[in-house]
């Protein structure tokens, strides 16, 4: 392990290192505060209430700590981990005492019974940051691999078909794919108004003429026969995110099995695209033959092309090329993801927003000619209002909400992928140099633009306006803690996960140098992580902030501040995974060869370290291992 010194004094400490710190201790306080208020002694949530009968709802209570593995294994404190640990735990209990229509638990062998990778995709989140915060736990280990081996075709669960490469429903889980009964899933408030009213019929051919017909509950119970006719069996680009769960089991064991499994699935669905002329069909059914249940349309499946569109189709092929990058070290998978993204910006239109700039509008849908009028606030419109459908393809609006195109990049680092997204840059409404508090999303995090501006020179005071911007989001959670009224009787599913007191992603950009996983069902993909060398635990040392202050093709630029009283050692790792290797760092007005995964700094009180690092990208096979274990 190559070893550094940090030889210069800090003058002041930089108001975004002070920030950083501080950040860390009101989260842990915070969290303290949010168990104690929300969470029961016994470690349960207070959600599904006694006599709950329901199919949907776990993923949004394990939403409610998914993060706090994640901030530990940055530098958070034990109990934050505890405290993740103590809720999931409870979560697990309860929702095995709380029962389905379908005469099994809400989850079944500790995983969610039978829901979409969109929902799933969520709730494992907390499995895979529990990876990178405590990979040495047994518990965390066992069910990485309990969890991936529900879909080897020998499970009993029966969720995948390996001689068709396919998983055999849209649901599936613990219970496995054949319990989607739409009216048991697709009720209020997740029914017509919801689904319908916004996102406008997925088919043509149906009796009704417009989404406002499905606000009648009579006609939403025609939908749910329909749904299950046509949406019920067979696979869809969603289940790709799958293959997180195979990483992270490969991660943590380094069992090919799971590479292949992850690969293997891959390739079917790339193979189903060239197939399909290009265009990833967004449904096939348990044959393999595209558009079984769909009259042979490929479009029109759940989650597809004619649901919510690419916000939705867009997750499946961009999350399993990361992980197959991951896995492989092979960029070329990222042209999955990418030929996609480049259709829509083929048969995009250009809005003029003022006298310099023109937005790319691209299409987020495709479907057959027919009725679209329904709640597309902000999407290109006919004359008449009516939704502007052309060759197929409508719903025409930027691409602002969605992290594709800025993932692309961050993987590939190529020129080519950075200029698509400046391409797809939207001028009606994005300002790059703005850190709002309340901006961010679950998908999109509100901030990567913000963020590319600082790494582009635009933007110099974003680290401290960021971490502002964190400090009064925690602030505003604990100002509603103090309001709300501890009966809390009212309390849905959603209640853990719109209280939640921890905020991660500037913490990501800043001391990782990464972007927000892609939400649902996405692995942190990070240029470096930090260990503290004298605790050998994950994370910064007491006192000790991390900026990265550039990320190109080349490697990174990296700034440690040591603002505290006592002399800190770390190590810096290249990669989340130490997929990475370093190569040659420049630092103390000198430079060295390194070829090593891991760097060892030691960081005196007062001082700072600045370093460049040139970066071998993808280039290690890559592992939970803690370094002091490899």
């Amino acid at each position: 392990m190559f070893e550094i010194t940090a030889r210069t004094q800090r003058k002041t400490q930089p108001e975004w290192s002070r920030l950083q710190r501080s950040l860390f201790e009101v989260m842990r306080t915070s969290v303290d505060r949010f168990v104690d208020d929300y969470v029961a002694d016994s470690g349960e949530p207070l959600w599904p209430p006694d006599g709950h009968v329901g199919s949907d709802g776990f993923d949004d209570i394990v939403e409610g700590v998914y993060n706090w593995p994640l901030v530990y294994a940055m530098g958070g404190d034990e109990s934050v981990l505890e405290h993740a640990r103590d809720v999931y735990n409870g979560a697990l209990r309860r929702a095995s005492e709380t029962p389905t229509p379908f005469g099994h638990p809400m989850v079944v062998d500790e995983f969610e019974h039978c829901r979409d990778w969109f929902h799933m995709g969520e709730g494992n989140l907390y499995t895979y940051n529990m990876g990178l915060a405590a990979p040495d736990d047994a518990a965390v280990v066992e069910r990485a691999e309990r969890f991936a081996g529900l879909y080897f075709d020998d499970a009993d669960a029966n969720n995948y078909d390996a001689e068709n490469r396919l998983v055999r429903g849209p649901m599936n889980g613990g219970a496995g794919p054949d319990h989607a009964d739409f009216s048991a899933y697709e009720h209020h408030p997740y029914g017509a108004d919801y689904r319908w009213a916004s996102h406008g019929l997925p088919w043509r051919d149906l009796e009704f003429e417009e989404a406002a017909d499905l606000l009648d509950p009579g006609t939403e119970d025609r939908l749910f026969e329909v749904l299950n006719e046509r949406c019920g069996k067979g696979d869809i680009p969603l289940n790709l995110n799958i293959t997180s769960l195979m990483t992270n089991a490969y991660l943590h064991t380094g069992d090919e099995t799971y590479r292949e499994w992850a690969i293997t699935y891959l390739e079917a669905w790339r193979e189903r695209t060239a197939e399909n002329g290009g265009i990833i069909p967004d449904n096939v059914g348990r044959s393999g033959e595209i558009g079984e249940y769909t009259d042979g349309r490929w479009y029109g499946g759940y989650y597809g092309w004619s649901w919510g569109g690419w916000h939705y189709v867009g997750i499946g092929p961009m999350v399993a090329a990361e992980n197959a990058v991951l896995l492989e070290g092979e960029r070329e998978f990222l042209e999955f993801p990418r030929s996609q993204l480049d259709i829509l910006i083929e048969n995009g239109i250009e809005v003029s927003e003022d006298a310099v700039h023109d937005t790319l509008y691209v299409p987020h849908k495709y479907g057959g000619e027919g009725d679209y009028h329904y709640d597309a606030g902000g999407v290109l419109t006919e004359d008449d209002g009516e939704v502007l459908w052309r060759d197929g393809w409508y719903e025409f609006k930027p691409h602002r909400d969605d992290p594709y195109a800025v993932h692309l990049w961050y993987m590939s680092m190529s020129d080519a992928d950075r200029e698509r997204v400046r391409r797809l840059r939207d001028w009606s409404k994005q300002d790059w140099r703005r850190v709002d508090p309340r901006a961010s999303t679950k998908h999109g995090a509100g901030h990567e633009y913000a963020w590319l501006a600082y790494l582009d020179g635009e933007f110099p005071d974003y680290p401290s306006r960021l971490m502002k911007a964190n400090h009064e989001r925690v602030q505003e959670q604990l100002e509603l803690m103090r309001r709300e009224d501890t009966a809390r009787a009212e309390l849905d599913e959603d209640y853990l996960r719109d209280r939640n007191p921890v905020f991660h992603r500037g913490l990501l950009q800043l001391t990782m140098g990464a972007p927000q996983p892609v939400y649902y069902g996405g692995l942190v993909m990070a240029q470096i992580r930090h260990f503290d060398a004298g605790r050998q635990r994950p994370g910064l040392p007491e006192d000790v902030a991390a900026l990265v202050t550039n990320v190109d093709a080349d490697g990174i630029d990296l700034t440690l501040v040591n603002g505290g009283g006592r002399d800190r050692e770390l190590i810096v790792q290249a990669g989340a995974y130490a997929e990475h290797e370093f190569e040659t760092v420049s630092y103390n007005d000198g430079s060295s060869r390194v070829d090593s995964n891991t760097l060892r700094v030691s960081i005196p009180s007062g001082t700072r370290l600045s370093l460049s690092a040139e970066l071998d990208r993808f280039t290690n096979d890559p592992t939970y291992a803690l370094p002091w274990n490899r």
